[in-house]
Parts: structure tokens; C-alpha cells; sequence
């Protein structure tokens, strides 16, 4: 009995060793699995970062090329010099365009100047009297009487 006992021990040594051998074996290779994936991973990501740089080059190309254009400037040229003196039109649209603003402008501020000439005539008409019949205010006695004894009552703050 007793060397059965023995054997049994012996078999789950011997099976924990070869587990244990096998874990090791795993986790080393589990090890390599991760630092392959964590390089691939990483050079991924710079080759992710360095596409996105470019794009973004280019997107604040084509921005400023759009905002050139809103200005009305060429899409492929920088701003111009300010020693160049005013800019002129390019075409006659802008020409067009710009006489229709000042027109408006100055339209506006005939307008504002009529407003404020007629609220001036307003204001004086205001200030001067006008002819009419005096008015009389007339209280009549009950209503006298009310209003003096509600000045003399103290006020009942607790129904507030």
C-alpha cells in the first residue's frame, strides 16, 4: 500500500512538472506575440501620424488657397505687398460690386440722417406748449378719507 501511495505521488510530481514546464513555455511565447504586436502597432501608429501630417499640410494648403479666394486674390498666390499700394479691381464685377456698396452706405446714412431730423422736430414739437383747456383733478370726499386712514394704519407685514 505503501508503495502505491509512493507511486501516486511520483505521477503528480512528474504532472506538475510537466505542467509547469509547458505554463513557461506559453508565457515565453505569449512574451513574443506582444512585443511583435506592440512594434507592429507601433510602427502603424507613425505611419498613421506621418499620413495625417501630410494631410494636414494639405488641408491648410487648401484652406488658405479658399480664404485667397473669398478675398479675391489668386487661389496660388500669398497675400500681396502692402508697399504694392491699394489693389485694384480684377474685373468688372468687383467694380460693380463696390459702387453697390457705396451706394448703400450712403443710402443708409441719408437715412439715419432723416431719422434723427425727424426725432428732433419730435422732440421740440414736445417741448412746446400746447393750447388747451386746463384739467382739474377732483377727489371726492369719500375716496380723501380712505386713502388718509390707510396712511395712518400701521402696515400687517404677516400676511405677506
Amino acid at each position: 500500500m505503501q508503495d502505491l501511495f509512493q507511486n501516486y505521488v511520483d505521477n503528480v510530481n512528474k504532472l506538475r512538472d510537466a505542467f509547469h514546464v509547458e505554463l513557461a513555455a506559453q508565457a515565453q511565447e505569449l512574451s513574443k506575440a506582444m512585443d511583435i504586436y506592440a512594434q507592429r502597432s507601433e510602427a502603424a501608429l507613425a505611419s498613421f501620424m506621418e499620413k495625417v501630417s501630410a494631410r494636414g499640410v494639405e488641408v491648410e494648403a487648401a484652406a488658405a488657397a479658399r480664404l485667397n479666394q473669398f478675398r479675391g486674390l489668386p487661389a496660388n498666390g500669398g497675400l500681396p505687398d502692402v508697399n504694392d499700394g491699394p489693389l485694384a479691381p480684377t474685373n468688372a464685377d468687383q467694380v460693380k460690386i463696390e459702387t453697390a456698396a457705396e451706394r448703400a452706405v450712403a443710402a443708409s446714412l441719408e437715412l439715419e440722417r432723416a431719422v434723427a431730423a425727424s426725432l428732433d422736430l419730435e422732440n421740440d414739437a414736445d417741448r412746446k406748449l400746447r393750447p388747451g383747456r386746463p384739467m382739474t383733478l377732483i377727489k371726492s370726499n369719500s375716496a380723501a378719507t380712505s386713502s388718509q386712514t390707510d396712511l395712518n394704519r400701521e402696515p400687517n407685514f404677516a400676511s405677506l
